[in-house]
């Protein structure tokens, strides 16, 4: 059994000096110190080329060390790197150090050259600005016409519109839906008996945005107040 690796050592490393990221790469804002990570960051992550197959899954990698770490991880289930502050546990070293920056020190290293995003990972930079700023949708549904900015915003619409999916269940009732914010919008308003959303014009209260819609097209039907209705926006 391999000897368990905690964070303590992992995190004497952030005091050293950053290196110079003098490779630019020329699609994204993502910088590196050498250029053969940046080429490999061109080939896997732009050209999208995944020649590193699993022989035990249909997965495939842009580079022999994920599929090395993706067997480990996954078909293995291998997790020796623990957090000492958490009851977290990875894979690799590299997942340990991101999770100790992002989670625990709250890193957000990578900002937005655009806005005042700020994220813990370079990929999540990289995602944010292709799918807000260049409004990309480079995540096509294989079952509809359907695309997404995120790949996860392409697995949830998967799961809960081609599956039927309802993994989240609500802990006080039978209640189920496919995603998180559906339950927790039904838990305030059926449990909590909470209204989130008042009225623009006579101030009554509703659980739910739509309730809020029905009840202007209803009650304040007058054109000027009908366009109001339109720039309607979730509460803060």
């Amino acid at each position: 059994m391999p000897k368990e690796k905690s964070n303590s050592k992992i995190s004497n490393n952030y005091d050293r000096p950053k290196k110079s990221k003098d490779y630019k790469c020329t699609h994204c804002p993502v910088a590196f110190g050498q250029a053969c990570n940046l080429k490999t960051h061109v080939l896997t992550v732009h050209e999208k080329r995944r020649d590193y197959k699993c022989s035990l899954c249909p997965s495939a990698f842009g580079q022999a060390s994920n599929l090395k770490t993706h067997v480990l991880t996954v078909h293995e289930k291998s997790r020796d790197y623990k957090c000492s502050l958490c009851p977290s546990a990875f894979g690799q070293a590299s997942n340990l150090k991101k999770h100790v920056r992002t989670v625990h020190e709250k890193r957000r290293d990578y900002k937005c050259p655009h806005c005042a995003a700020a994220f813990g990972v370079a990929s999540s930079l990289t995602t944010h600005v292709r799918a807000v700023h260049e409004k990309r949708k480079d995540h096509a549904c294989p079952h509809c016409a359907a695309a997404f900015g995120r790949a996860s915003h392409l697995t949830k619409h998967v799961h809960t519109v081609h599956e039927k999916r309802k993994d989240h269940a609500c802990p006080h009732c039978p209640y189920a839906c496919g995603r998180a914010d559906v339950l927790n919008k039904h838990v305030r308003a059926v449990h909590e008996k909470l209204k989130d959303y008042t009225c623009p014009h006579c101030d009554q209260k509703f659980a739910y945005l739509s309730q809020v819609k029905t009840h202007i097209i209803k009650s304040h039907s007058e054109e000027e107040e009908i366009s109001l209705l339109l720039n309607l926006h979730n509460p803060v």
